[in-house]
């Protein structure tokens, strides 16, 4: 049976446990295949749910959907046709551990939650095989007589190894499981690249998304950078830019070529990993301009690298590149857009430098008059907009835009659905007019 830790904390979701305590849950799952522990279940996860002790404010309505669902806790779902088993505890333990120094140095910006307490790493580790045993006996209320679960033996492993625990002991782990990952992770990719190379597939498929994914964890105020990858993509696709079956292209970027190597494991043919350098402090410490041409520097890097693998169009990508350098990150960008016969509705966005947001513009076009109006609807964390604007519909009429379904809680005190009069619009004297063929032409 394989055991799956899961994190979930207000601002984050699925993260694993860092430092010393990243390897226990391998070291756990190492013993129990020792042992004759035996189960008709093959996986068990657990979910702890962690408050945060500082908070973000750009975050606090999803803390507040993060509290609304942990008084709900604990939880158990035992999936026998799948055969898994799914636990979610309460974790409070874990509160300032998910917590970044940015954020605690800077405490007295964020909401202090002064019942959780700091605890040490031995601690926290003895606190992570509490959670297993808790979640073991929650078992123990859904099993049913044809279910097969050694209760004992695995609740023997479990204190067996908490006996065991104590800072030179984590250390110890830690070390050889990093190490092992560390080398089957870079063997593996390095296999992929050279299978690539010696491979001559058509490039027939053009491609849906180019997505970066770093080693360490990006400031929010720079997140805006990874407009460049959706920048990046539109201008592939208007050269018709083709892979070979592939349409997902992601970057991983790191430190060093070895730690973006680690990251970048293929194990699905519907996209593939190309990478690039770029370290950590460099980026950080640069000015905003310096930031951008950074990041774009690393998405031509990774493309090429793509590139050199499968022996794709390396003109069309330094031709697109060179473009979104000259267009740029903070400038207006088409979001989305939908059209009936006789109107066109399109949703824009426009960067805020130095906040995690966009403001947010709407623009209609009238096809028989010439006429186009433009406004702007607001200014929101870049994190809503994809799933608020989730479908448009036009009508002669009106205009329709729907949240996709997971936003319910999200939006809570915005309009979930949201309706533009067409024909009122039009006619707002307070609407930036763009375009009226037919003023000008004394119509």
């Amino acid at each position: 049976m394989k055991i799956r830790l899961y994190s979930r904390t207000a601002d984050s979701g699925g993260g694993l446990l860092k430092d010393n305590l990243a390897s226990l849950d391998d070291y756990i799952q190492q013993k129990l295949d020792q042992s004759a522990f035996q189960s008709s279940f093959n996986e068990l996860s657990l979910t702890i749910f962690c408050p945060s002790k500082y908070v973000d404010s750009a975050f606090k309505r999803m803390e507040d959907i993060f509290n609304e669902h942990y008084a709900t806790l604990p939880y158990c779902r035992v999936n026998r046709r799948f055969k898994s088993i799914a636990i979610s505890l309460k974790a409070p333990e874990f509160s300032t551990y998910f917590q970044t120094d940015d954020q605690k140095q800077n405490s007295g910006k964020f909401s202090d939650q002064t019942e959780f307490k700091d605890l040490s790493e031995v601690d926290l580790a003895k606190t992570l095989i509490d959670k297993y045993s808790e979640a073991i006996q929650f078992i123990k209320t859904k099993i049913k007589k044809e279910d097969i679960f050694d209760f004992e033996i695995i609740e023997s492993v479990l204190s067996g190894i908490k006996e065991k625990i104590s800072s030179q002991f984590l250390n110890e782990i830690t070390n050889i499981t990093k190490t092992d990952n560390h080398n089957r992770a870079i063997a593996f990719s390095k296999s992929n690249r050279r299978e690539r190379l010696h491979n001559n597939t058509e490039a027939d498929t053009l491609i849906r998304d180019i997505r970066l994914y770093f080693a360490y964890k990006l400031p929010p105020s720079l997140l805006y950078l990874n407009r460049f990858a959706n920048l990046v993509l539109r201008l592939l696709n208007n050269k018709e830019f083709k892979c070979p079956g592939y349409h997902h292209l992601y970057i991983s970027i790191a430190d060093t070529r070895e730690e973006a190597l680690k990251k970048a494991i293929i194990v699905e043919d519907w996209y593939t990993f190309g990478v690039a350098v770029l370290a950590e402090d460099t980026l950080v410490k640069a000015s905003h301009d310096k930031q951008q041409k950074l990041i774009l520097q690393a998405i031509e890097e990774g493309l090429l690298d793509i590139a050199t693998l499968d022996k794709l169009n390396k003109s069309k990508i330094q031709e697109a590149i060179k473009e979104a350098a000259e267009i740029g990150v903070l400038t207006e960008i088409p979001f989305k857009v939908k059209e009936n016969k006789r109107f066109a509705f399109a949703i824009s966005t426009k960067t805020v430098l130095g906040l995690n947001e966009e403001e947010i513009f709407f623009t209609i076009l009238d096809k028989e008059s010439g006429l186009i109006v433009k406004w702007k609807f607001g200014q929101e964390n870049i994190f809503l907009i994809g799933g608020w604007f989730g479908t448009l519909n036009v009508t002669n009429k009106k205009i329709t835009i729907k949240p996709r379904a997971y936003m319910d809680m999200v939006l809570k005190d915005r309009p979930k659905i949201i309706e533009i009069d067409v024909l009122k619009e039009l006619n707002d004297s307070t609407k930036l007019v763009l375009a009226n063929n037919k003023s000008s032409n004394g119509t």
